[in-house]
């Protein structure tokens, strides 16, 4: 009587992890560059007994989707988006991050940086673009220019397995895998890739996991009813 509902308790928590990932994914709709989530699940079989095995859920990881998301027009000539599966590399205190939000400024030095101040790593380290010396031109192979010629060029790069990558918080990512380079992606200027999230998909399912969340409740319940109606029954024979 124990074992269903123990087996409902797995799914009620895979259910719940299932929620926080939905919820996580309607609170980024606006992100530039977010990358929509989804929890996986697996089978965990336990042996119960010499009458067979017992069945839990079991969460086996998170996947992102990693197509594009549409783009942007932002009106800073600083600003750029991703056609390909390519991300730019940035420079933190832990070390290189990659990142597909192209959303950039210029630092007090000069340097290309995210709006976190991160800066934005070129073929030979980072970009130094001066204020002063005219408009900054960024072509689709990331060969960043203005009025005086060629200031360096934006390195991208890509992985064979993104979803290695590990996320972390204003649009970074880390992993140990190695990056390769990007070479079939390109660079559109003036443009910020936004959140691939579709809010009506994501409120679909989060009303399916709702309905199922409350099924499962009820039977957790109709399942303890009976426990004790059995119980009941047998203390009152006794």
């Amino acid at each position: 009587m124990e074992n269903a509902g123990y087996i409902a308790l797995s799914r009620q928590t895979a259910l719940t992890r299932q929620l926080e990932v939905i919820a996580n994914n309607m609170a980024n709709v606006t992100t530039p560059a977010y990358k929509g989530e989804t929890l996986q699940f697996g089978e965990y079989l336990m042996q119960a007994d010499r009458t067979g095995s017992l069945s839990f859920v079991e969460e086996s990881g998170i996947t992102r989707n990693w197509a594009e998301g549409s783009e942007t027009p932002t009106g800073n000539p600083l600003d750029v988006a991703i056609h390909g599966d390519g991300l730019f590399v940035v420079s933190t205190p832990d070390g290189e991050r990659y990142t597909r939000k192209g959303r950039f400024e210029l630092d007090a030095q000069g340097q290309l940086v995210t709006v976190e101040g991160y800066p934005v790593q070129g073929d030979g380290g980072p970009i130094v673009i001066p204020a002063e010396d005219g408009e900054v031109t960024i072509s689709e192979d990331g060969t960043v220019s203005n009025e005086l010629g060629t200031l360096g060029n934006i390195r991208l790069v890509r992985f064979a397995d993104p979803n290695q990558l590990q996320a972390e918080g204003f649009g970074l990512y880390h992993g140990n895998a190695p990056a390769q380079p990007a070479e079939d992606s390109s660079l559109v200027q003036g443009m910020v890739e936004d959140s691939n999230v579709n809010p009506i998909l994501e409120m679909t399912a989060l009303i399916q996991v709702t309905r199922d969340y409350q099924a499962t409740q009820k039977m957790i319940e109709t399942e303890h009813e009976r426990s004790m109606r059995a119980l009941t029954s047998l203390v009152g024979n006794a």
